[in-house]
């Protein structure tokens, strides 16, 4: 009857309000698609009352009306209108605020950017950074209005920006699809922060997207960006004139009579012989881990910062033989960290390093595109697949690539564990003859404090 309709009316509203409040699209169409069918089955039982029949279509278009005026406002009107034809006014049910008129405060959104920082301590130094240049073009495309007024279409607008920026390797070409989706996931966090803090309403912000990948992008395999070396380009790289006698400091990449280890021979062997992230060799600490006798390098705090794996790296014999252990003691000694970059106004060192060697591989007639710094680390990891180690000590030593598996480990490296890596690890083409190992000038022992080393 009429009676229960409206009854069941009421309650649905005022037991649900929050809920219908929040409806997404297709619930919204689901209940109409019910009071379709309640008007349908009125018309059947009221066929000899064609002012009711109207009644209740009007009814319909109320609740079609509600999709633009909030729902619990447009099921008020139909309740009310309902009671008022039958001769019974009853009291309108407030709906709850909605979000867009809730009071928000004014702050513009750049000011709250160091607060939501500090509700992230653990972005690393790298992430930070990426998030502040995020934000400088974020406001490039929206400016600093109150966070309140950013709108979905703000952020679609930040997403097209990204779309058809430049890329910055490749003016020719636009950003591609995994930058893209990076910085746009800034954007949302960040404003799913500003959501969550009250400082402005849900307004569907995470519900934009990136563009979709091109037809290249799909193709490409991750094997094809960055790969490992072959063993015979792993030789033509420990053959080149860095390793055997260069020309000059700036000609590093051209044969000559200088043979002093500078800052990318120690960087280029502990790239290679550990596996390490470029960030991470960047940061390593000069004094080295003693662990039951064994010197690692000590990767816990640079993993911690880097947001990898805080872990400990058994120095393997090659290292050894190379000369880093007294190498390590002498950069200690000077209160330096093991591998300074060569220019001390660098803003940022992993980039840097990065660049580095990226463009000493080209010099060397390594050309092709995916083999890069990261190359070394898949190196590696390949060396370690093959070394027949328990998969926990791998990920012990090697850090889990998302670095959230490897981060569990890192610091509880055992003895006995760190053994089995050194005996078991071999690199896949032999370092141990010249031009490689050119002669030290002296060969003397010196005590770190781990016992007697070359």
């Amino acid at each position: 009857s009429n009676r229960f309709l409206i009854q069941a009316l009421r309650a649905f509203v005022q037991e649900y309000s929050e809920d219908i409040r929040a409806l997404p699209e297709d619930a919204k169409q689901a209940f109409e698609r019910l009071m379709a069918t309640t008007v349908q089955k009125m018309r059947s039982d009221n066929l000899d009352t064609r002012h009711r029949i109207q009644q209740y279509e009007g009814i319909m278009t109320l609740v079609n009306d509600a999709r633009q005026k909030g729902i619990i406002e447009g099921l008020n009107q139909a309740i009310q209108s309902q009671n008022t034809n039958a001769g019974k006014v009853p009291p309108t049910y407030a709906s709850p605020t909605s979000p867009a008129e809730e009071a928000f405060p004014e702050t513009p959104w750049k000011n709250l950017i160091q607060a939501f920082q500090s509700d992230h301590p653990g972005h690393s130094e790298k992430t930070r950074k990426n998030y502040l240049t995020v934000f400088g073009e974020l406001e490039d495309v929206i400016g600093n209005k109150p966070v309140k007024d950013i709108t979905k279409a703000d952020v679609k607008s930040f997403a097209d920006y990204l779309r058809d920026k430049p890329s910055h390797t490749n003016p020719e070409q636009t950003l591609h699809h995994d930058t893209i989706v990076r910085n746009l996931g800034n954007v949302k966090t960040f404003l799913k922060w500003c959501v969550d803090s009250g400082h402005c309403p849900d307004r569907g912000f995470a519900d934009i997207k990136a563009r979709a990948k091109t037809t290249q992008e799909k193709r490409t395999r991750q094997e094809d960006i960055r790969r490992a070396f072959t063993e015979t380009e792993l030789r033509r790289f420990f053959h080149s004139p860095l390793f055997t006698g260069y020309k000059s400091a700036s000609t590093r990449s051209r044969p000559g009579h200088l043979k002093t280890r500078t800052a990318d021979f120690w960087f280029f062997v502990v790239m290679a012989l550990t596996g390490a992230r470029t960030e991470e060799v960047a940061m390593i600490p000069a004094k080295l881990y003693d662990l039951d006798g064994i010197p690692c390098l000590d990767l816990q705090e640079a993993g911690t910062k880097t947001g990898n794996s805080p872990r400990l790296i058994p120095i393997l014999p090659d290292l050894k033989k190379i000369g880093l252990l007294r190498y390590a003691e002498t950069q200690h000694s000077k209160g330096q960290k093991l591998i300074p970059y060569p220019s001390a106004t660098i803003e940022n060192e992993a980039s840097g390093w990065s660049k580095r060697t990226n463009h000493y591989l080209n010099e060397i007639g390594l050309t092709e595109k995916n083999l890069v710094t990261y190359s070394f680390r898949h190196t590696f990891r390949q060396v370690l697949r093959v070394s027949g180690i328990n998969q926990e000590i791998v990920d012990k030593i090697f850090g889990h690539e998302t670095g959230e598996v490897g981060a569990r480990y890192g610091s509880n490296l055992a003895g006995s564990e760190a053994r089995q890596f050194l005996e078991r690890t071999h690199y896949p083409i032999d370092l141990d003859v010249p031009p490689f190992l050119y002669p030290l000038k002296r060969r003397v022992p010196v005590f770190y404090g781990l016992g007697l080393m070359e």
